[in-house]
């Protein structure tokens, strides 16, 4: 499952990776049942995704929590992922990790889940750790 936004300005004055992650989060973090943590550092595990939400779901505090990879393109709307990265998300599929993208070129935001990357029927589809934005939104005819 994917989502793609409509075309927005909204992260046009992002220049990088973690100012388009900073904006996000503080975009999202309005909701009080929704905690959002950076969580990447040198000392975690490679491939580890950047960013925890917790959110409640039920007044007894049943708490569920999502991960999250920010990827930023470049003008021509590639992403591209670190080796470490694809071999962490298969090991560790039971995570549901979800891919928070950014276009710079059509200035949309993708938001799929990694296992989306392993496959072959998906426009996220990648054997080579990059993935051209454009082409994906050309392939669901945006």
């Amino acid at each position: 499952m994917y989502v793609i936004s409509s075309v927005s300005d909204t992260y046009a004055s992002c220049k990088s990776e973690q100012e388009f992650k900073k904006l996000y989060i503080a975009k999202h973090k309005k909701d009080t049942n929704h905690k959002i943590f950076c969580i990447e550092t040198e000392e975690t595990v490679a491939g580890f995704p950047d960013v925890i939400e917790l959110v409640t779901i039920s007044a007894r505090s049943c708490t569920q929590a999502f991960f999250y990879e920010f990827k930023f393109s470049d003008k021509n709307g590639n992403i591209k992922f670190q080796p470490t990265q694809p071999a962490f998300y298969k090991h560790n599929s039971e995570l549901l990790i979800n891919v928070v993208a950014y276009n710079r070129f059509s200035k949309r935001v993708h938001v799929f889940s990694t296992n989306e990357i392993f496959n072959k029927d998906s426009p996220y589809y990648t054997a080579k750790g990059r993935i051209n934005l454009n082409d994906v939104e050309r392939k669901l005819g945006l």
